[in-house]
Formats: structure tokens, C-alpha cells, sequence
């Protein structure tokens, strides 16, 4: 992962980013799963992987609260 910028005004741009690319995953996943509807099963490591993405998202909102970047 790449580290946050240390300039503290870039913060909220990074944290937008970030949040972008991670949505960008979410979607992609829910996408592969339409078109793969017969194997429809989550894997433990789906569900797991999909549950740490969504915590960091909700993570990066409070951040941005934080800083006020929303």
C-alpha cells in the first residue's frame, strides 16, 4: 500500500482516492458475481475480503469527517 501523502492538504485527496479505487473493487466483484450467477457461492475468503474493504471504507469516512474533506 502506498503511504499517505505528508503534505496534511493532500490528505483528504488521497482519502478520496482511496476510497474510489476500494468502491472500484466492491463494484467489480458484484459484477463477476452477475455474470457468474450459477457459481454464486461465497468463498470464505470473498466474504472476508469483501468485509476488510468495506471496514477500510468505513474507515477512510471517519477520516474524512475528521479532517473535514467530505
Amino acid at each position: 500500500m502506498n503511504k499517505p501523502p505528508q503534505n496534511s492538504a493532500q490528505v483528504p485527496d488521497h482519502l478520496k482516492a482511496r476510497k474510489l479505487h476500494l468502491s472500484g473493487i466492491i463494484a467489480v466483484i458484484a459484477g463477476m458475481k452477475k455474470l457468474n450467477a450459477r457459481a454464486n457461492k461465497d468463498t470464505k475468503v470473498e466474504t472476508l475480503t469483501i468485509d476488510a474493504i468495506k471496514a477500510e471504507l468505513n474507515f477512510i469516512d471517519l477520516q474524512l469527517k475528521r479532517k473535514g474533506g467530505k
